[in-house]
């Protein structure tokens, strides 16, 4: 197969070849998915896959970085764009629902929770470049609302696990039962309850008796 000529055409190549081995890495686990497998997946020769990709952990960070980098960056932009930390709150709870249902996030959480412990420097990796970046910035709008009075809460970094919590349960719901329509959930609607249950949580002076 010949080389890619042009940018457009690397790009192209690189971008199925991320796709393949994310379908790979679904449906086998990473410990059982094979280099060869994943460049017939991509319609292209071993070759190709390794003048793009030296391991499965190369193509695992990469596509941390097409797909979940992306997408944390937005929530990031909304959360910290909002007038308040409910705002905040809000603004992350409406755009997750579209996060789980139209991109690659649930199926790259499934992978590193089934093979965790085959590429644990990776996982590591994820951890810090993705999910301590976004509860950290999390963390940070909830810690200035608190000292401004704006809101009622207790330690700031695990309120702000508490807060995500739903959402990597929602992904891994989406991606284990999405196909089943009985299990199917109203995100828009779950995660709108979820703001309103914070909301009231976070006031000040909320359910206490006057």
């Amino acid at each position: 197969m010949r080389r890619a000529r042009t940018v457009q055409a690397k790009d192209e190549r690189r971008q199925a070849l991320l796709e393949a081995a994310l379908t790979e890495f679904y449906e086998r686990g990473f410990a059982a998915a094979r280099m060869d497998d994943i460049a017939k997946r991509a319609n292209l020769s071993k070759g190709a896959l390794y003048l793009y990709f030296e391991s499965k952990d190369a193509l695992f960070k990469a596509l941390v970085e097409a797909f979940a980098v992306p997408n944390l960056e937005r929530l990031q932009t909304v959360a910290m764009s909002a007038p308040s930390a409910l705002g905040a709150i809000r603004a992350v709870a409406g755009l997750v629902p579209s996060i789980i249902r139209e991109t690659y996030i649930p199926r790259l959480m499934k992978v590193l929770i089934s093979d965790a412990k085959v590429f644990p420097d990776t996982v590591r990796a994820y951890r810090k470049d993705v999910l301590d970046r976004f509860i950290g910035v999390l963390s940070g709008i909830l810690t200035r609302a608190k000292a401004a009075g704006e809101i009622e809460i207790g330690d700031p970094a695990l309120t702000a696990r508490l807060v995500v919590a739903p959402v990597a349960f929602s992904a891994m719901w989406h991606v284990t039962f999405g196909d089943d329509k009985d299990a199917r959930v109203d995100l828009e609607a779950l995660f709108a309850l979820h703001a309103d249950m914070l909301e009231k949580a976070f006031t000040p002076g909320a359910g206490k008796a006057v």
